[in-house]
């Protein structure tokens, strides 16, 4: 069931993508051959007009063919007859299509749910933010001199700037305040004990709240209300302390003293690799405002924030990837995507009013991917064909046909290769599991 939601999805957005190509160059009278549902062999086609329209055999998005997209054609009203603002039109319709199906499902989710602020709600005691002076109510406008809409923006800006001391503006009581700070490094792939701690800053930081289940911490015998105290005879004071002692024994047995009802107990116990993401921690969470709250115009804004958030995780993810600070293994293809989405309909298909609103917004969230990686200017895609038009409009006279078509085979093969080492990746994900 899971898996055939998740295909269901990337079929609605690869569609959302050809319905906006299709009904541009309908709207601009380019000449369309065929509108097909999925891809594969025909099973059903209709034609309407000089449209053929079919359904296919493979449950797997859908395509758009058009005169003279391909080739060259002396039809009036084939695309490459077109001028070049029409080509471009039609061209970036898909990607924008997905945006704005992006957006209207940010806006039901806002509208059935609320939406988060940037207005500080619980600041920890000994955190990062409370350590530069920062309290509850205070709004957070910039992370080190870029806006913030939503709390998303700032630990998309945390990740860049890989936790180095930040500043942010804030709003307190009227008056714009600036402070300094810097979060707290949760490194990826960390040794761990299996527990899970009550609170991450203040005098309750090593009480332990639960155990993960079959973890080393739950199997030596430590309980929940223990803690943790010291690691090998070093006293502990913080996570980060916790993590670094942790580490420092790269998954050697170590010997944890807890507390325990004013006794002190020593227990061994071998320490077991987390598969968690590095990640950076401020110490403070931010206002949700519920639906019965939530005005409709602030809905609006804050479902349009929430996209902005979304396309700027895009990019910044992009820039990594280019940069090197994320690892090409850190990718996913199709089989990740359609794993992702089937634990979040695993995870809330008890309640499926809560699963629903996880789905869209994991669609909404690929909607914006998809879109804008269209757009870029990589062979193949409709940001490449964009560029093309630019240099044709650049130099006044087209790109020839065949070094267009050796540019976009070029691209074809390059993503390609990109979707079968996403593909390992995504195999060893699921087999480390």
């Amino acid at each position: 069931m899971s898996i055939l939601v998740a295909i269901l999805a990337l079929s609605f957005l690869i569609l959302v993508h050809e319905i906006g190509h299709f009904s541009a160059a309908k709207l601009l009278k380019v000449k369309v051959l065929e509108f097909a549902i999925f891809m594969g062999p025909k099973l059903f086609s209709k034609k309407v007009g000089e449209t053929e329209y079919s359904i296919r055999l493979v449950p797997m998005g859908g395509f758009i063919k058009m005169e003279g997209e391909e080739e060259e054609s002396e039809d009036d009203r084939a695309f490459n007859k077109k001028p070049k603002w029409v080509r471009a039109v039609v061209l970036s319709a898909g990607s924008l299509m997905n945006l704005f199906v992006a957006l209207i499902l940010m806006l039901i989710i806002s509208l059935n749910t609320g939406y988060d602020t940037c207005e500080l709600n619980v600041v920890l005691p000994g955190s990062p933010v409370e350590s530069a002076g920062l309290k509850s109510g205070d709004v957070v406008l910039e992370y080190n001199e870029s806006t913030v809409n939503t709390p998303i923006d700032v630990f998309i800006h945390m990740m860049d700037s890989k936790g180095a001391d930040i500043s942010v503006t804030f709003l307190r009581d009227g008056q714009v305040n600036t402070a300094a700070f810097r979060p707290e490094h949760i490194p990826r792939n960390y040794y761990m004990l299996g527990i899970k701690l009550k609170e991450s800053y203040g005098p309750d930081w090593n009480v332990i709240e639960s155990l993960t289940e079959n973890g080393p911490a739950g199997a030596a015998g430590i309980k929940a209300e223990d803690r943790v105290i010291s690691i090998d005879g070093v006293m502990i004071r913080s996570r980060e302390e916790l993590r670094a002692a942790l580490a420092a024994k790269s998954g050697e047995e170590v010997s944890v003293t807890v507390q325990r009802a004013g006794e002190y107990l020593d227990i061994n116990l071998t320490p077991v690799r987390s598969r968690s993401e590095e990640g950076y921690e401020i110490g403070a969470s931010f206002v949700y405002v519920r639906r019965e709250d939530a005005k409709f115009f602030e809905s609006i804004k804050h479902a349009y924030y929430n996209s902005l958030s979304g396309a700027r995780m895009v990019l910044y993810s992009l820039k990594w990837l280019i940069t090197g600070s994320v690892g090409i293994d850190q990718m996913s293809g199709p089989v990740g995507i359609v794993s992702a989405i089937g634990e979040v309909v695993e995870e809330s298909s008890v309640n499926i009013g809560l699963m629903m609103i996880q789905l869209m917004s994991f669609v909404a969230l690929l909607s914006i991917n998809l879109g804008l990686l269209n757009l870029m200017p990589f062979p193949a895609l409709d940001g490449s064909k964009l560029l093309l038009i630019l240099i044709e409009a650049i130099r006044r006279k087209k790109v020839p046909p065949e070094k267009e078509m050796a540019i976009s085979m070029f691209g074809f093969a390059v993503l390609i290769l990109l979707m079968v080492v996403t593909l390992f990746n995504d195999i060893g994900r699921l087999i480390a599991r």
